[in-house]
């Protein structure tokens, strides 16, 4: 997937954004606070997803009151589509469309639009709680699954509904028939999902590791074990969920009602699930420093993007926010080799630091504005970089 246009109004502090993007990469560079982030996270909105800085959709919006209008054009591999998001202070109702056709639901534009990004906050995969990765692999599972992110969002619906049903600590006489009509939904959605996240954590573990031995230069191994609270550690499952496995899910399930009862919520299932990182043997999140802790969340954000494209035979879009800068030379270099043939947006303030195999097309941002060069700027820049490239 490229992105062959976009336009950017009103998002934030974007004001009047337009460009063609470079197919392969583009450097976002700018001081701090003049929109580098918010372009990405502008860009990020059409996957249907959160966005990953955890802004609500209100504080889209910018603060001078203008309504918001995002435009991408993007080349799928078969055609070129468009995508409008629209949305107003009046309303603050989002609108998006397809080629001038409403998008009533985000399973939509999942399927349409997919993007992987990285930020420095994507250290939490180790240093956070189990909530964090299973996020993580319901995402990465459910871009390759079509059902995926219908069924995980099925399941939460269905865990609430039983939650509320447990704190009003009623006898169990009374809502034992209430929880098997949701207990055996539970069973069925759940068994589906330990299925695609034990079978996607397999994959993840081989192609993160292949990467992080690149990064660490060989020295060190990385495990990434899927443990479900149902099916146990590493369980092996079939490649699509049976009646024998989601009749073992219901069953514990029902003997857990008692228990569940008395605490209000359910306390056993796969939204109780964790992936397992280790770093030679030992727990990541406990025991790795924190370099160690930044090249193993690099390394499965740049897996994800690959198993990406092994499956679907083209390549997301890659959003790197201000994480480059951060990686020495010998790291960057790992990282081109893997997104060689992706298109990147990369943000960064000091672009001085990029290694020379990322040039493409340099967008300056300032206050929220593109900011072109005058000629006599660029002029003086290209001779800098004769003289720089003589030496």
């Amino acid at each position: 997937m490229k992105l062959t246009h976009i336009c950017i109004d009103g998002f934030k502090n974007l004001r009047e954004v337009e460009l063609t993007p470079d197919a392969g990469y583009n450097i976002i560079s700018g001081e701090n606070a003049q929109g580098k982030t918010n372009l990405l996270e502008a860009l990020w909105l059409f996957t249907g997803c959160r966005s990953f800085r955890g802004t609500k959709e209100r504080d889209y919006l910018s603060f001078a009151g203008n309504p918001l209008k995002l435009e991408v054009k993007f080349h799928d591999g078969r055609r070129e589509q468009t995508l409008v998001c629209e949305m107003s202070q009046q309303s603050r109702e989002k609108k998006i469309t397809c080629n001038g056709v409403p998008i009533r639901q985000t399973g939509q534009l999942f399927e349409l639009y997919h993007c992987v990004a990285f930020t420095p906050e994507d250290i939490e995969l180790i240093t956070g709680g189990p909530e964090v990765r299973r996020s993580f692999i319901d995402l990465c599972f459910s871009q390759l699954h079509k059902r995926g992110m219908s069924a995980v969002r099925r399941y939460q619906l269905i865990l609430s509904q039983r939650n509320a049903m447990l704190k009003q600590h009623r006898p169990l006489s009374e809502t034992e028939y209430i929880l098997d009509i949701w207990d055996r939904q539970l069973a069925s959605v759940g068994s589906y999902i330990a299925v695609r996240r034990q079978s996607y954590a397999r994959k993840l573990e081989e192609a993160a590791q292949s990467l992080y031995s690149r990064i660490s230069s060989g020295t060190e191994e990385i495990t990434a074990a899927y443990k479900s609270q149902i099916f146990g550690r590493r369980p092996e499952l079939p490649p699509m969920p049976t009646a024998e496995l989601e009749e073992l899910y219901y069953q514990k399930l029902v003997s857990a009602r008692m228990q569940d009862s008395d605490l209000g919520f359910t306390a056993c299932g796969v939204h109780r699930d964790d992936i397992e990182l280790s770093i030679n043997g030992v727990s990541a999140r406990e025991y790795g420093s924190q370099g160690q802790k930044k090249s193993l969340s690099l390394a499965l954000k740049l897996a994800q993007a690959q198993l990406y494209s092994s499956a679907r035979r083209e390549s997301p879009v890659i959003l790197l926010d201000d994480v480059m800068g951060e990686l020495d030379k010998s790291r960057q270099e790992v990282v081109c080799t893997i997104i060689r043939d992706m298109q990147v947006f990369i943000t960064t303030c000091h672009d001085e630091v990029l290694i020379p195999e990322l040039c493409g097309s340099h967008i300056l941002l300032k206050q929220g504005r593109l900011y072109r060069p005058s000629i006599e700027e660029n002029a003086e820049k290209c001779e800098k970089t004769q003289i720089s490239t003589d030496c």
